[in-house]
């Protein structure tokens, strides 16, 4: 029996603006998404949970066959609230088959092969879920080109990153890769626009890290609220998550949306920052919201058993 387990993650800066070749900065987080295989005398899946692409790309690659196997999930990783459940299940999953068929452990293909499930599911994802699940810690994204992308895990003994809480909105109306594409449609009406303010975005990714690194936190909050605006700007944030994010700030914090954002209803996981956690857990709570600490920069994709 062979278990692998993968991280979620959150962006802490650059969601949208990274699929126009700008830079995100990308988190793993203290939830994980576990695959469990083991020898079975037929094929069995524990679970549908959309997996059969990420299957059929596996046997594609290296033209193997997946039969006589039980394959089991279990999630810690709130699904479809934009904080990579899609990337875990495809990094643990195929981390796991290379681990029980092929007998190998490449961190390196693993996250190929991911991206290319992630294309699949999203369409046009930029690739930083994937690659912050497989390598975990804190990692600086670029994607250039299809075939040209920058990745680089950060040091994170290197940087003061404070805990952050992560408010539960609900499951978005709209999906990531609505979202993509729904951004891209604005981006052929309006290239300077979009291209002024995700160049700002860059800005602010940049000045988000240095604010880690040197344990700025006020320089972070201020940091946090202009991504968050450039986001308001291009329409990924609906009026419940500006609402809730305004009541953050006046009580002296800090929050933006994670991931594809939504523009009906609720975006997902909302990013929060407060000198004063509690502060954080008492507003979610009053607004009858699910809301949770959360350590950044956890490990990636590892063997747990096996």
């Amino acid at each position: 029996m062979i278990t692998i387990s993968a991280p979620g993650k959150v962006i802490l800066m650059g969601e949208h603006s990274v699929v126009y070749g700008k830079p995100a900065l990308v988190a793993a987080i203290d939830k994980r998404l576990y695959v469990t295989i083991e020898p079975s005398l037929q094929f069995e899946l524990g679970s549908e949970d959309h997996i059969e692409h990420i299957l059929s790309l596996f046997q594609k690659t290296f033209n193997k066959d997946i039969k006589n196997l039980k394959i089991s999930l279990k999630s810690e990783i709130p699904e479809g609230k934009h904080i990579g459940s899609s990337a875990a299940l495809a990094v643990a999953l195929i981390g796991a088959l290379m681990r029980h068929i092929l007998k190998i452990w490449d961190p390196l293909k693993i996250n190929e092969l991911a991206y290319k499930a992630e294309k699949k599911t999203h369409s046009n994802p930029s690739g930083a879920d994937n690659t912050a699940s497989c390598f975990g810690g804190l990692v600086w994204y670029r994607k250039e080109f299809e075939f040209l992308k920058s990745i680089w895990k950060l040091p994170i003994a290197s940087y003061k990153i404070p805990q952050f809480v992560l408010i539960d909105t609900g499951k978005p109306r709209e999906s990531t890769a609505q979202m993509v594409r729904f951004v891209a449609q604005l981006y052929g009406k309006k290239p300077k626009y979009l291209e002024e303010i995700f160049t700002n975005q860059e800005i602010q990714t940049k000045r988000l890290l240095i604010s880690l690194k040197e344990a700025n936190l006020n320089d972070l909050k201020k940091t946090i609220m202009i991504g968050e605006r450039n986001l308001e700007k291009i329409g990924v944030v609906s009026n419940s998550s500006k609402l809730l994010i305004r009541k953050i700030e006046k009580i002296g914090g800090a929050a933006k949306i994670c991931g594809g954002g939504g523009k009906t209803g609720p975006t997902g996981i909302i990013l929060a920052y407060h000198e004063d956690i509690s502060k954080l857990i008492n507003l979610a709570q009053k607004n009858h919201l699910p809301a949770f600490i959360t350590k950044l920069g956890e490990e990636g994709v590892r063997v747990e058993n096996g």
